[in-house]
């Protein structure tokens, strides 16, 4: 009865003041509380009395919410739900932009990249004829990931290039776009063998991702975890395991320790625990991780791999 209450109070509260409830699901889904921020949302989704732009963003923000819960087929659901609605919305290009951006960037955690990057290139199309800079920069730089995952190093410095020069244009693009925006930057640095301009890329990421969400919260751990990679790839396997170990510890506290990309970052640390020589250690984190993973892919995404740009 009581759960029934509180129901009924959040489903008039949604009615009253439907923008209000959007904006504050979405501020508990970045800050790290998907599960609260599911509830408000499937409300706003299930209004039949709600603006369809409201119920088009909420779906939107519903599948982030659930891809953060590592709820691959129900986050799908949702974005496409989102893409629905907001299609039909000619007055509303830049939302319907993120829709497909957003379901692109869980293709490319599902290890799905030509759907990723069919679904990037859409949006980019419509952020561009919008002249939004921002979401322009986030789109190149999610380009240039995908480039790279089928190693076309010219293209990823092409988009890259632009997500940085549209990156100085936008006026409306967080600490969270710069943060992935320099990621990319130190994946590239990598790539190019770069590795002290990828330690200072990744120690800028984890910076601004700690600015935004402070020290307890998933981005943050996971900016630990990449600064602890290119710290042991350049040699400073020590330094690079204690920045890796606390990565993991935040994400576990923030995600849960059966999320993907907390086995991804097993995965990860177990790579540089065996450069240390701990082989039986590292050999049991990473088959126990990769288990992990292939029994939650198994049963949300037949044909889903580990994704070879989830670490980047």
């Amino acid at each position: 009865m009581i759960l029934a209450l509180l129901n009924i109070s959040l489903l008039v509260r949604a009615q009253a003041n439907p923008w209000r409830e959007l904006k504050d699901a979405f501020v508990l889904e970045r800050d790290g509380k998907p599960a609260q921020a599911i509830i408000a949302l499937q409300l706003l989704v299930s209004s039949k009395s709600l603006d369809a732009v409201i119920v088009g963003k909420s779906w939107d923000v519903l599948g982030l919410a659930y891809e953060d819960q590592g709820s691959f087929s129900r986050a799908q659901h949702a974005f496409e739900q989102a893409i629905h609605v907001l299609k039909a919305l000619p007055d509303h290009a830049t939302d319907y932009a993120m829709a497909l951006d957003d379901l692109g960037g869980l293709y490319l955690a599902m290890d799905q990249i030509d759907a990723s990057r069919n679904l990037k290139l859409q949006a980019l199309r419509l952020y561009a004829e919008a002249d939004e800079h921002g979401g322009i920069a986030i789109s190149c730089s999610d380009l240039a990931a995908l480039a790279l995952v089928k190693n076309k190093i010219h293209d990823a410095k092409k988009y890259l290039a632009r997500a940085r020069d549209e990156q100085l244009a936008a006026t409306d693009l967080d600490d969270d776009g710069r943060a992935a925006i320099s990621s990319m930057q130190g994946w590239l640095a990598r790539i190019d063998g770069k590795i002290p301009d990828a330690v200072f890329a990744y120690q800028h990421s984890l910076d601004l991702w700690r600015n935004q969400h402070g020290e307890e919260h998933s981005f943050t751990g996971w900016g630990y975890m990449l600064l602890g990679n290119a710290k042991a790839e350049a040699g400073e396997s020590a330094s690079g395991l204690i920045d890796m170990e606390r990565g993991l510890r935040i994400i576990g506290r923030t995600l849960g320790h059966e999320n993907p990309r907390y086995l991804w970052g097993e995965i990860a640390y177990a790579r540089v625990l065996d450069q240390t020589g701990a082989h039986p250690p590292a050999a049991r984190i990473k088959a126990e991780a990769e288990r992990q993973l292939k029994d939650l892919y198994r049963g949300q995404c037949p044909g889903c791999t580990i994704s070879v740009a989830a670490f980047r």
